[in-house]
């Protein structure tokens, strides 16, 4: 008779959250994750970003709202939810951008991954949310372009800053598609034509050659030598952003292939964590070396999609992937503290 197989003990430092219909339910780990239909990424209930406003983390959940992540004084995490039925669901939430105070969330209807048509949705015409904390409640940003057309969604969506956003604007009936560019200014709610060169170059690609010698570049050049083992070839691009600066900037490291990896990177004050594709996050000690720190491995399918810290944690949205569908997903918080 055959010995049973070893019983794989959970991580002490991991706290997994799944996320359902309540919202976040603790779960044992990776192996208690409860099965969830599939649906396309656009309207599938996931984790679509995150961003500080204040010094306090927020999520958007995709279909629902926001969801505001703090501790308890046990230093377990807890959940607040700021839902909309009529606003989010059927829609896809891309970026959440603190401005004044507020949070202000890009959204859309993806008409071609999706599971109503537009005709069943309670709301046309919207594709800016501002969120208030204070007052917890949701108010619209609407273009003038998008309120003279109405029936044109803004698939794309490129902040430069809180105060200019540059969009992609589609529009696809039974005979063509079209597209237009527009840069709007939320503080003064006025908006100008741009091109789509422009926009491209507002989605902040930039190209590199390496790293360099600062600690940014060091940790940099140690994530593109491990993509090179892992996917060689491969274009590495790297999705930067910090607590004070919560907008991503994106560095673009050319390859020999045509397939991209994407690695997050979070800067914060007492370092930089970068998110590797095989689950580890890379980090710098203060003497300037690189310390690797393997997550819990997911199950075959899932994924560990961004990474920030707060509250002693590295927090890792994750996702059941399945090329153009979701299945679950949630959240992963591991502690720093060994």
């Amino acid at each position: 008779m055959e010995p049973a197989p070893p019983v794989e003990q959970p991580d002490p430092r991991a706290r997994w959250y799944q996320l359902g219909p309540a919202g976040f339910e603790r779960i044992p780990g990776p192996g208690g994750i409860v099965p969830a239909a599939h649906l396309p990424w656009t309207v599938q209930s996931r984790v679509a970003d995150m961003s500080f406003a204040s010094d306090v983390l927020y999520c958007a959940l995709n279909g629902s709202g926001l969801a505001r992540i703090g501790f308890d004084s046990e230093g377990s995490p807890a959940f607040a939810y700021f839902t909309d039925s009529l606003i989010f669901p059927h829609r896809t939430v891309t970026t959440i951008v603190p401005r004044a105070g507020a949070l202000t969330v890009h959204l859309y209807y993806n008409v071609l991954l999706n599971t109503v048509p537009a005709d069943r949705l309670a709301i046309r015409g919207i594709s800016l949310v501002s969120f208030l904390p204070d007052q917890e409640q949701y108010g619209f940003l609407i273009p003038p372009f998008q309120r003279k057309n109405p029936d044109w969604e803004a698939v794309g969506f490129a902040p430069v800053s809180a105060k200019e956003f540059l969009f992609e604007w589609k529009r696809t009936d039974a005979s063509e598609t079209r597209f237009a560019y527009t840069r709007f200014f939320p503080d003064r709610k006025t908006e100008s034509p741009c091109t789509r060169e422009q926009y491209i170059a507002a989605l902040g690609s930039r190209a590199e050659s390496k790293g360099g010698a600062t600690d940014r570049g060091r940790l940099l050049d140690a994530c593109r030598a491990q993509i090179a083992r892992l996917a060689p070839g491969s274009s590495v691009h790297f999705a930067l952003r910090s607590r004070g600066a919560p907008l991503r900037r994106l560095l673009r490291f050319d390859g020999e292939g045509t397939s991209i990896v994407v690695v997050p990177v979070f800067e914060d004050r007492d370092g930089s964590s970068a998110l590797l594709p095989d689950a580890r996050v890379l980090s710098l000690a203060a003497d300037g070396t690189v310390i690797a720190l393997q997550l819990p491995s997911p199950p075959h399918g899932v994924r560990f999609t961004d990474v920030v810290k707060a509250g002693g944690y590295l927090v890792l949205p994750w996702e059941e992937e399945l090329f153009t569908e979701v299945g679950a997903a949630g959240i992963l918080f591991y502690s720093l503290e060994r």
